[in-house]
């Protein structure tokens, strides 16, 4: 930016009143001609004591000898001339960082006249540079150091890695091997359980709901058809997955022995025969063991349509033609040992059934089911509820109900039990 004398003293007027910066100007002789306020502020010197000195001895009583050569160019009529650094002036102890511009004022013969200098205070800009700059190299620094570590764990993760190659291929074909296993396991668990035209034989219209948690499962449902009598158990065994699914042999055997070896007909005494059974196997065990068996186990004459029934802990729901649902309770205690009640006697009750009457065995992994809106148990209100809303449809359709519910119920939680649901509607 290039001035002309005729500026003159009024321009100056303005300048000086309205700027925040510090002003000077002076002349070809380098003697000040405009000293404002805030230099007045910023230098501690008064303008009554600086006007026509030499710029020159005034920088060197601030000790500001490094601005003589930019000085020296204003005067040689050089264009504009901008320096930031940093500044201490004694006599007002100030310090900071401030930035110069100076501007040659020319006439027409190309002389320089006069120079106005603006002097403005950045120290807080060049604090935050000089604080983002040591900032960046403190994160550089900081990121070098993090970027040597993550290497270093890189390495240390490689190698382990290839030491443990060849043992986790080996726990991964155990693995496979353990898991066809219990696959196969389930084969034979499925080959056992009695086929369900068999039991449709007996019982013309009924359902089958079975839902194991795992690969094999520790409920089991059992049937047995001899003369005019029909034997059904739904059997919940301690635990799920491969321990429920030993025992679940242990009692499927035991059930078959009671009435086709037995001979047994009553679903008490039944029960007292394979609560025997399975607490003299683990009696071998001196306690180690105490694993057992809920159930739920009636026998159906065809001929009188009379139900017998004994439970261990699971009871029977008969839901009647007219809606009405009644819940025959199991005995108190599991089929197995526990504490001195290893020899334990099952009340045996007998019901009259009429034509349309509804009757359900199950064990407990339906109702004990976690989900709905507050992903709480389902509980027996609403099994019962399911049951009582659909017990006039055909049982076939009463199966698929069973199973939309239950799915919907659940939504992504997991499955915490084995699910049975055996229902049936009298003829």
């Amino acid at each position: 930016m290039t001035y002309t004398p005729q500026l003159g003293n009024q321009l100056h007027k303005i300048i000086l009143n309205k700027n925040l910066d510090g002003i000077f100007v002076f002349n070809q002789n380098c003697e000040i001609q405009v000293w404002n306020e805030a230099m007045e502020q910023v230098s501690g010197l008064k303008a009554e004591y600086v006007i026509n000195k030499n710029l020159f001895e005034v920088c060197a009583f601030m000790k500001q000898i490094d601005e003589f050569a930019f000085i020296s160019k204003a005067l040689q009529g050089a264009e504009s001339l901008s320096k930031n650094r940093p500044f201490l002036f004694p006599a007002s102890n100030t310090q900071g960082y401030f930035e110069g511009n100076y501007f040659p004022a020319i006439n027409e013969a190309g002389e320089t006249t006069e120079v106005i200098c603006f002097f403005k205070d950045t120290t807080e800009t060049s604090q935050f540079d000089e604080n983002l700059i040591t900032l960046t190299e403190k994160l550089r620094d900081k990121l070098n150091e993090r970027t040597d570590q993550l290497l270093k764990a890189n390495m240390e993760l490689r190698e382990e890695v290839k030491r443990r190659k060849h043992f986790g291929y080996e726990a991964l074909l155990k693995n496979i091997e353990l898991t066809d296993s219990i696959v196969y396991a389930k084969e034979i668990q499925q080959a056992i359980l009695p086929p369900i035209r068999n039991m449709q034989n007996a019982f013309e219209d009924m359902f089958v709901f079975f839902k194991p948690r795992d690969i094999v499962s520790g409920d089991f449902y059992w049937f047995e058809k001899r003369d005019n009598y029909a034997y059904m158990a739904a059997v919940d065994c301690t635990g799920h997955g491969v321990p429920g699914a030993l025992i679940s042999i242990l009692g499927f055997n035991a059930l078959n022995q009671a009435v086709n070896e037995h001979h047994l007909t009553h679903p008490g005494d039944i029960l007292e025969y394979l609560n025997t059974s399975v607490s003299n196997v683990f009696q071998a065990t001196k306690g180690a063991v105490r694993d057992g068996m809920d159930i739920s186990l009636v026998r159906y004459d065809i001929s009188s349509r009379t139900l017998e029934f004994a439970g261990a802990y699971n009871p029977l729901f008969i839901v009647k033609n007219n809606g009405d649902l009644q819940k025959i309770r199991g005995d108190r205690y599991p089929i197995g040992p526990m504490n001195d009640l290893e020899s334990k006697t099952f009340t045996n009750h007998k019901i009259k059934l009429e034509r349309g009457d509804c009757f359900y065995i199950f064990s407990d992994g339906y109702a004990d089911q976690f989900g709905g809106p507050q992903g709480k148990k389902m509980k027996y209100s609403i099994f019962r509820k399911l049951l009582t809303e659909n017990y006039r449809r055909p049982m076939e359709e009463q199966g698929e109900i069973v199973e939309k519910t239950i799915r919907y119920w659940q939504g992504d939680l997991e499955q915490v039990d084995d699910m049975l649901l055996i229902g049936v509607r009298i003829e």
